[in-house]
């Protein structure tokens, strides 16, 4: 593939997964409201408010459905990232020095190998962004360095998922009143940290199409 067609795709897989990145945003945003309600409903019974069939019904049938709307975003979210992020590493074959660590493949097969997708994703996202950045020239001496942004992505990104871990175990196990409280704050916790996660996401995947779609259709000229 060629160095024009190769940006064109990535450009083209970057701006599906902004808007993507944009709904998940605005679903978490539902979600929180919808676990404020939810707060403010177990607050009230625990104050001595009825709570009544009705209610209880139609907030665990929204808080399902925004639960079920999170996954399917979330995973179109998933496999829009691996593709972008697989063409958006191809492309660096195709500047500069031409080099990677690694190869487009197993900068999307790190993801699905337990312990390495804790590090590794976070590692090629970084070269990514700064070979891109860079034109891809040769490494500079001391390596590349870790681009704050991307760096705070990552840590945002990692806390949300052990927050989702944390709501996950203590919401199967609420059953009483002070409990379900508890797991209520944990998911309107969770959700503010997703937000953050995917704002900052959103700034990656901007950065990265900015440099790439930056790239000279002719080589530039390395110094030597």
């Amino acid at each position: 593939m060629s160095l024009a067609v190769g940006k064109q795709v990535a450009h083209s897989r970057a701006t599906v997964l902004r808007y993507i990145m944009i709904a998940v945003v605005v679903v978490k945003l539902v979600a929180i409201g919808s676990a404020w309600a939810q707060h403010e409903m177990l607050v009230g019974v625990e104050q001595g408010a009825e709570l009544t069939t009705a209610d209880a019904s139609a907030n665990d049938t929204r808080e399902v459905l925004i639960g079920r709307l999170s996954l399917l975003l979330f995973i179109g979210a998933g496999i829009c990232w691996l593709m972008w992020q697989h063409r958006a590493y191809a492309n660096l074959t195709l500047i500069g020095s031409r080099d990677t660590e690694h190869t487009p493949g197993w900068s999307v097969g790190y993801w699905f190998i337990p312990l390495v997708n804790l590090f590794r994703p976070y590692q090629i996202t970084a070269e990514i962004y700064r070979r891109s950045e860079l034109l891809n020239g040769r490494d500079p001496i001391g390596g590349l360095s870790g681009p704050p942004l991307v760096g705070a992505w990552w840590f945002v990104y990692l806390v949300w998922g052990g927050s989702i871990r944390f709501y996950t175990v203590i919401g199967r196990e609420a059953k009483t009143l002070p409990t379900l409280l508890s797991a209520t704050n944990i998911e309107l916790t969770s959700h503010v940290i997703g937000v953050v996660a995917a704002i900052l996401a959103i700034q990656v995947i901007r950065s990265i199409d900015r440099f790439q779609q930056a790239f000279p259709e002719t080589e530039p000229v390395e110094s030597r």
